[in-house]
């Protein structure tokens, strides 16, 4: 998968396993074990395409796997998929740790150990994407080096960025940011990757803008109510007959108030008399 990457050549692979998937819906004899694995393959391109939909459609099927590595491996795709389209909380951390734990207690002891930092990179993935960076940076760090042969690394990379500049680490940030533009180049994740790492050089402001514009954000104010609270906040406090002073934008109503009646027309100044 590495190699196809690095050669452009992911497209005719990604044709590859879409036909190998084809049989098992037409009801070809397809081992358990090949259709997982080239659904975990695909998902994994899918994902670090950030091609989420088309992702969910590979792990959306009917077809489970019955033997406790296949579902594992199902379910790891499946908890990435749901880490990166919704706010993460703590019962989908929970759920994560508790299919790892699942997962590692049918694993041959040669291999546990990389498994078991697959899962962490998962667990740092999904603990980033609540807000907790400090938490999900270890975990993220440790497991990321055991993807490097899956094409969803770029997503990992990216989010260890992400993670470094929200605790305000801006030199590891920017590593991690151009490991995530050479890891599967040509897609969205690098090129934001490249928009974070020339923001972070160009030394602007308040780096860290957020997750990416998928993952649902807490409603905000909207500007016009943030500019009137600012505006009352400095408001000096109103003095006998002072009036309030006027916030850009408000209306003049003068041609709306009504005519002056009686003595409430202005007073006659002295050169005014005939």
């Amino acid at each position: 998968m590495r190699l196809a990457i690095a050669s452009g050549q992911h497209r005719a692979l990604e044709d590859d396993l879409r036909k190998q998937l084809a049989l098992v819906e037409a009801g070809e004899a397809v081992s358990a074990e090949r259709e997982w694995l080239a659904r975990a393959q695909l998902g994994g391109l899918l994902l670090a395409e950030w091609r989420l939909d088309e992702a969910a459609e590979i792990y959306g099927t009917l077809h489970e796997p019955r033997s406790p590595q296949l579902a594992a491996l199902a379910a790891f795709g499946r908890h990435e998929l749901s880490v990166l389209t919704s706010t993460p909380d703590e019962h989908r951390l929970q759920m994560i740790r508790d299919d790892r734990d699942t997962c590692l207690q049918h694993m041959p002891a040669s291999h546990r150990v990389e498994v078991a930092r697959a899962w962490q990179a998962l667990e740092g993935l999904c603990l980033v994407r609540m807000g907790r960076a400090r938490e999900g940076l270890p975990l993220l760090e440790t497991g990321a080096a055991t993807l490097e042969y899956s094409p969803a690394l770029v997503v990992y990379l990216f989010h260890l960025g992400q993670a470094y500049e929200h605790i305000g680490e801006r030199a590891l940030a920017q590593a991690r940011y151009e490991q995530a533009m050479s890891a599967f180049p040509g897609t969205r994740l690098a090129s934001e990757a490249r928009a974070r790492l020339h923001a972070l050089g160009a030394g602007e402001g308040a780096m860290f803008r957020g997750m990416l514009p998928e993952a649902p954000s807490v409603a905000t104010p909207s500007t016009a109510a943030l500019a009137i609270a600012s505006a009352a906040a400095h408001a000096p406090a109103l003095r006998g007959g002072d009036e309030p002073f006027a916030l850009h934008g408000d209306v003049d109503d003068s041609a709306q108030r009504p005519a002056r009646r009686g003595d409430d027309r202005p007073r006659a100044r002295d050169d005014d008399e005939p």
